[in-house]
């Protein structure tokens, strides 16, 4: 793989988990996987970039305890969001005039 900066590699680990993502039916991946697909070996540098991802909102991560491995293992996937509704009375304030939501969409 092409020697990259740390933005590029935490592009290059979105890109590789977008292609698991397309490829499989599980939508959450391993270091190793996420690794594999990129070309790369599996450190710990590429862990720590992980986990960065995580406290940052920019990656899921979960860890899970699997049978005949010893320790936890790590799944990291791409977040979605969801746009939630107003509920039906939801009151805003347009140029300082008071409207609600509701007599806005009829």
């Amino acid at each position: 793989m092409i020697r990259l900066r740390r933005v590029g590699r935490e592009r290059a680990i979105k890109e590789a988990i977008r292609m698991l993502d397309g490829i499989g039916k599980y939508k959450m991946h391993t270091k190793g996987e996420i690794c594999k697909k990129m070309g790369i070996k599996s450190t710990s540098r590429i862990r720590d970039i992980l986990n960065e991802m995580v406290i940052s909102g920019e990656l899921v991560g979960a860890s899970t305890a699997l049978d005949g491995f010893a320790h936890e293992i790590t799944v990291y996937g791409l977040p979605f969001y969801i746009q939630m509704p107003l509920p039906e009375d939801h009151d805003i304030v347009i140029c300082g005039v008071k409207m609600n939501t509701s007599e806005l969409w009829r």
